[in-house]
């Protein structure tokens, strides 16, 4: 059967119902066209691919849950005018969101696949999205049926899928497949290519972090955004420190509990001093994505932002003057640019909603034990830990992912604190049954150590923290087809979104030079794989 008619069956079947192709299952929806994907990504298809849910148990189970499917997005739109069955497939490695956010913010894959005239995949990773084993969200997120969430696992996938899609598509042995990746994704490319150079030609692998010991053993993450409000101003940083100093003395009192409420524009007091580590951590999380994603111009990845939005926040609260004014200043530029909150700040529907983002990423786990247990003066219920992918996320901290981060209060401007490692496994223990395995992402994938590797891209924003856990120099023995670049002034993967006309020179170099890599890798592949090696392979999965 031509490549081109297995597309058209596959195409025109309705939803639910399979095309059974080689050993796996083809699954595809109508066309999609969602008006939230930058112009760059053009019309999309939806798939899915029927992956085993445990890939490293040769001895199936006899029931229904051997496997699960696993959705996909498929752009051919840059496919018109290659002349051959030998396009590349530029594939994006999903990562700990629905892939729908991803597809609308890497517009750069797509400006690259225009280049080169290649097919577009954009994988979900599995137990995010709508990519749920066991048939569902609610039996997927139990603590037995879990544990097959793991990164080994969610890399088996995008290989398979890799295999899975040069056949589904007759793509000839030539055909090159660079992974894409950006935070926790780029992590997945980078380790992709590692892992298996017989299946990805290379890897472009943003803000990638995969030294997480130095998450947990320095400050080195809050430096950073610390650093980044200095250089607009060093009285910024001392604003923060001295609003959170007010912030826990005020708390106290119910009198100062009501001038915290007028001083930060709360809806109501809290009813306290418990409130203060709520109202600390919905700050906090603002200071910490305004600097993270801190584009050059106006976004809306969480919340609507202006442009480099930690200087405007920076700005207001040199304005305000006053310790608690500067808090609510940066509390006003992330979280109500547009006026959306309207007048006050509600401390249930949005307070610890934030609370509970930066507990998770600095791992203050009694925080989230007692935001679990919703006490009734703060009107929460539990509906941030029933969210799915903070559900899934917390799953993987608890595992592999394991990045608790310390605060001095001195060399940045946080509240100081120390990771508690006993209470921080008791409370993995307690909700999954697991203990977090500290080491083991560096011992299995290698680290800073990549040198025996080759056609991988790293790169880093200046501004973003998380810059703190990646490889931030090329490795002492490495080829010259392993780059390392840092972006002047760029935020989080800036160089995977679409092209602005404001972006700064530096991300635009970046992306040059990405590309100028990638038409390298694509000719290196083909070179390398143009006597049937790919194409026997192929071969061998599907029997």
């Amino acid at each position: 059967m031509s490549s081109k008619m297995r597309r058209w069956l596959c195409w025109t079947c309705t939803p639910w119902s399979i095309f059974l192709l080689s050993s796996h299952t083809c699954i595809a929806d109508a066309l999609v066209t969602n008006s939230n994907f930058t112009k760059e990504s053009g019309q999309l298809r939806q798939y899915w691919f029927d992956s085993i849910i445990d890939h490293f148990n040769f001895r199936r189970p006899a029931s229904s849950n051997s496997s699960f499917p696993l959705r996909y997005f498929v752009s051919e739109e840059f496919l018109e005018e290659q002349p051959s069955n030998t396009p590349p497939c530029f594939f994006y490695a999903g990562n700990e969101a629905d892939i729908t956010t991803f597809i609308e913010n890497s517009g750069f894959v797509f400006e690259a696949a225009k280049d080169e005239r290649a097919l577009v995949v954009f994988a979900e990773h599995r137990y995010y999205g709508q990519s749920y084993p066991f048939g569902g969200v609610s039996t997927a997120l139990t603590p037995q049926n879990i544990s097959y969430l793991t990164v080994e696992q969610a890399m088996a996938d995008f290989n398979l899928l890799n295999v899975h899609i040069r056949e589904k598509w007759g793509l000839s042995t030539s055909s090159a497949f660079v992974v894409f990746g950006g935070s926790y994704g780029g992590n997945l490319a980078l380790w992709l290519r590692l892992k298996n150079p017989n299946l990805w030609a290379g890897a472009i692998a943003s803000s990638a972090t995969p030294l997480k010991h130095l998450l947990r053993e320095t400050n080195a993450f809050n430096k950073i955004v610390t650093e980044v409000y200095a250089n607009v101003s060093s009285t910024c940083p001392d604003l923060v420190r001295a609003g959170w100093k007010q912030l826990y003395r005020n708390a106290t009192t119910e009198l100062g509990r009501k001038q915290i409420a007028r001083e930060m524009n709360l809806c109501r007091p809290f009813q306290s001093a418990r409130g203060a580590d709520y109202l600390h951590g919905f700050v906090s999380d603002a200071l910490e994505t305004m600097v993270q994603y801190g584009y050059p111009y106006e976004a809306d990845f969480y919340n609507p932002v202006p442009a480099y939005p930690f200087r405007a926040a920076c700005k207001r609260m040199l304005k305000c003057g006053t310790p608690l004014g500067a808090l609510r200043a940066a509390a006003e530029v992330y979280y109500n640019h547009t006026g959306q909150r309207g007048g006050c700040f509600d401390f249930g529907s949005i307070i610890v909603g934030a609370a509970r983002r930066y507990w998770a990423r600095t791992g203050q786990v009694h925080s989230l034990r007692e935001l679990v247990e919703a006490p009734k003066h703060l009107n929460v219920n539990n509906q941030v830990e029933s969210n799915p992918t903070n559900v899934a996320w917390g799953y993987q901290t608890c595992t592999e992912v394991y990045q608790p981060m310390p605060a001095d209060g001195v060399t940045d401007m946080e509240v100081p604190y120390k990771p508690n490692a006993t209470e921080y496994f008791h409370h993995c223990m307690q909700r999954w049954g697991v203990v977090p395995r500290p080491d083991w992402e560096e011992i299995t994938f290698g680290g800073a150590d990549i040198s025996a590797g080759s056609n991988i891209f790293l790169s880093s924003g200046e501004l973003d923290p998380w810059r703190a856990a990646g490889i931030q120099t090329k490795p002492i023995g490495a080829p010259e087809s392993i780059i390392v670049r840092t972006i002047e002034g760029g935020a989080h993967h800036l160089d995977l979104r679409q092209s602005n006309p404001k972006d700064p020179r530096s991300v635009i170099e970046v992306r040059t030079e990405e590309k100028r890599a990638i038409q390298k890798w694509i000719v290196e592949w083909k070179t390398m794989h143009s006597d049937g090696v790919i194409d026997r392979e192929v071969s061998a999965v599907a029997q």
